[in-house]
């Protein structure tokens, strides 16, 4: 009797430490949050982010002939740009190749600076030439919270 007893408290302890390892299983993917990744199969979607959160965006662009990513004026001021680089697309030809020709992933690291709702608006154009209408553009709609 006493044994079954010392059973029924251990089943609720049993409960408490499942919720701990579920708790801390779950730590990670909230980490992982701000290792988000958008790209250009992303356009015109949205990306939903606490402040303080960054992502990181990458878009296909051909520097050599010219074309670049560039942020608008026009986007929001919720999101602040923290750096630029750019890198290699995998199997886009032999590694250590020449660049000149090939294409490259633009990629701008971005952090949420405040609550708000906003357009991340991007030209791919050449910095020489006059922006027109018709330029390729990226947006992609933010929810900061």
């Amino acid at each position: 009797m006493h044994f079954a007893r010392s059973g029924r408290w251990l089943h609720p302890l049993r409960w408490l430490v499942l919720l701990a390892l579920l708790g801390v299983l779950g730590e990670p993917q909230r980490a992982t949050a701000a290792g988000k990744v958008v790209t250009d199969a992303d356009k015109g979607g949205s990306i939903h982010l606490k402040t303080g959160e960054a992502f990181e965006l990458r878009l296909t662009s051909n520097p050599s002939t010219g074309y670049m990513w560039y942020v608008e004026k026009e986007s929001t001021s919720l999101l602040k740009l923290v750096h630029q680089s750019q890198a290699e697309i995998p199997d886009s030809g032999e590694p250590g190749e020449h660049l000149v020709g090939r294409p490259v992933f633009q990629v701008f690291k971005v952090e949420a600076r405040r609550p708000g709702q906003g357009i991340l608006l991007l030209h791919y154009v050449r910095s020489w030439e006059p922006a027109t209408p018709d330029d390729q553009q990226f947006a992609l709609h933010v929810v900061v919270e």
